[in-house]
């Protein structure tokens, strides 16, 4: 498996994660994982079950938001593998790509899990 970028970000943010369990539910909402700029950002979305949200941070597709939707929807597993090494064998999606509210934002979002980490998000 080819996790590894994927298992220094975790761990790097892991590290930086305060220990209060409040405190560190607001810090993974606010605090993505290190990566380079792009028009994502992954994010834990629950510590305990290791779900991950990867966030399209750039415009929503006003018109015809279907399209927009499907267009975003395409570039997760792109993103993922060239930020993150995750070929698309390595994640899988756990509901549907879908908008919604995240940290006071409408985004477009797709939640995922990485078969191999331990609920406390380290890998095995």
């Amino acid at each position: 498996m080819t996790l590894d970028r994927f298992k220094q970000a975790l761990a790097a943010l892991m590290e930086k994660a305060p220990s209060d369990p409040l405190e560190r539910d607001e810090f993974f909402e606010v605090t993505p994982l290190p990566a380079e700029d792009g028009p994502f950002e992954v994010v834990v979305v629950d510590e305990e079950t290791s779900i991950f949200a990867v966030l399209y941070l750039d415009r929503l597709f006003a018109d015809e938001e279907s399209e927009g939707q499907r267009e975003v929807e395409a570039l997760v597993p792109n993103y993922l593998r060239s930020h993150f090494q995750l070929e698309q064998g390595e994640w899988a999606s756990t509901a549907p790509f879908d908008l919604g509210w995240r940290s006071r934002d409408f985004l477009w979002f797709q939640e995922f899990t990485v078969p191999g980490l331990s609920p406390a998000c380290r890998y095995d």
